[in-house]
């Protein structure tokens, strides 16, 4: 595309395609998700957490309104969305007008993108060695139903439940 009218255009289109993803996520139940949200193959094969495991249900959580749900499930995906962020916002805006963005002061190496690479390694390792603090960073497991992260209080005049 060489006009900026038909990169508009574009845009729209790929803003209406992820507009309606978010809604069918957000209304999709991740404790027996559809056939169309991806199980994690590489959990499901070793039975330990990728570095992207919970990815899906953090952005579910963000979509509800819980950061701290989305903090739970994948911690390294909330840090970074700030920056992956501006990082699609910059590039979407270099490509729309590509000579009005200024580019950065300093000058990107490949030692920077290997740091990234090593830092999501070394997640995805110590986020499955079992003991604590390291168990913090692994994903929480959903349970049948669950909206949120936050569960809801009981009414105050409700006695509480009794167990058989």
């Amino acid at each position: 595309m060489r006009t900026t009218a038909g990169k508009w255009v574009a845009t729209i289109f790929a803003l209406l395609i992820l507009t309606g993803l978010a809604l069918y996520l957000r209304s999709a139940d991740p404790a027996s998700p559809p056939r169309f949200l991806p199980r994690c193959s590489f959990h499901a094969l070793t039975g330990l957490h990728c570095p992207g495991c919970g990815n899906t249900r953090a952005t579910r959580a963000l979509l509800h309104g819980d950061p701290g749900g989305a903090f739970r499930q994948n911690k390294l995906f909330v840090i970074s969305l700030p920056f992956l962020a501006f990082w699609a916002c910059r590039s979407w805006l270099a490509w729309i007008y590509p000579h009005r963005v200024k580019p950065f002061p300093f000058q990107w190496r490949q030692s920077y993108t290997l740091l990234i690479i090593g830092v999501v390694i070394v997640f995805g390792i110590v986020r499955n060695i079992p003991t604590r603090p390291f168990t913090w960073l692994a994903p929480v497991p959903v349970t049948e139903n669950q909206v949120s992260a936050t569960p809801e209080s009981p009414h105050r005049d409700t006695p509480p439940r009794e167990e058989r």
